[in-house]
């Protein structure tokens, strides 16, 4: 007669070399093991595999009593008492697993003498292999483009050869997160998936750029308007140009605000900053040279 002990079965099973790990094996070791085969297995990239998938909940069922210092101690215990490397060898009674873990288990052998699944319960959570248990959680990255992200609008994110619909919310910022429930790692033993956690990362614009609410830009103005005043045309967000006073002796780099001018961020409406820059002109005629050079004269400019 086949032997259908689930004990047994498990006790038989060398979690170690399930997961390519020694017996001396780190929490470290034992971790990037699992996540290397389960990623390799995992039934998103196996469709209908039903061979890869008990590959996964056979590597699961390695890593929950190896990553579990209790359970990967008794499950030693286990080993050991089997003779070493092979679980149990043939025929022992059953009683004897007293003397092992402190006599708690004496007398619960069931009607028909198969007490094995009552003690496997006791040593691994109930029957973990047979418990529903949820899917891992899977991160993805995904760029959007600067007006999404300003605006809000639907992307497609490809995730293990899937492609979901993502809704971006007016206003997203670099590094938001969005979870899709349910999204993730497959379910075992029938419980839910995991979920998918997608972080945002928003494309650069070529003209602004973006802190919260506040848009940022930069606009050119030449020398005669740094030094006399006057006007600069500004390029907004969605608010068309509008006409920006430069005051006489504006300095590089100088920063305007426009007020209003910025996005809507969850109910905030944000500021447009305008930093401008000095434009020097190049390859003057002679006479708009000696023109500026009586300039500088007149204002004592220093010609070192």
């Amino acid at each position: 007669m086949p032997n259908k002990n689930p004990v047994k079965q498990m006790a038989n099973k060398d979690y170690y070399n399930i997961l390519g790990v020694s017996e001396s094996a780190s929490d470290q070791e034992i971790k990037r093991a699992y996540r290397e085969l389960a990623k390799k297995y995992h039934p998103d990239k196996h469709q209908g595999d039903k061979t890869a998938e008990e590959r996964f909940k056979e590597i699961s069922e390695a890593y929950a009593v190896l990553s579990d210092s209790k359970k990967r101690a008794q499950y030693d215990q286990m080993r050991r008492f089997g003779g070493g490397g092979g679980g149990f060898q043939g025929d022992f009674d059953f009683q004897d697993l007293s003397s092992i873990f402190g006599g708690g288990f004496r007398g619960r052998r069931s009607a028909g003498g198969g007490g094995f699944g009552d003690i496997f319960s006791d040593l691994f959570g109930g029957g973990f292999s047979q418990q529903p248990r949820k899917g891992n959680d899977i991160t993805a990255e995904l760029t959007v483009p600067f007006d999404v992200a300003v605006k809000g609008g639907k992307q497609i994110v490809e995730v293990n050869g899937r492609r979901l619909s993502v809704n971006i919310p007016a206003g997203a910022d670099e590094g938001k997160k969005i979870r899709l429930r349910g999204q993730g790692g497959a379910g075992l033993a029938g419980g839910p998936n995991g979920d998918l956690i997608i972080e945002l990362h928003i494309a650069p614009h070529p003209h602004f750029t973006r802190k919260g609410a506040d848009l940022y830009s930069v606009v050119p103005i030449n020398i005669a308007q740094a030094i006399l005043g006057g006007k600069a045309r500004v390029v907004t967000y969605g608010k068309g140009v509008v006409d920006l006073k430069i005051p006489a002796g504006t300095q590089p780099g100088k920063q305007f605000r426009l007020n209003g001018m910025g996005i809507e961020v969850n109910g905030k409406q944000g500021d447009h900053i305008v930093k401008v820059k000095l434009i020097v002109p190049q390859n003057l005629s002679s006479k708009a040279k000696a023109a500026f050079e009586e300039f500088a004269k007149l204002a004592k400019l220093s010609q070192q």
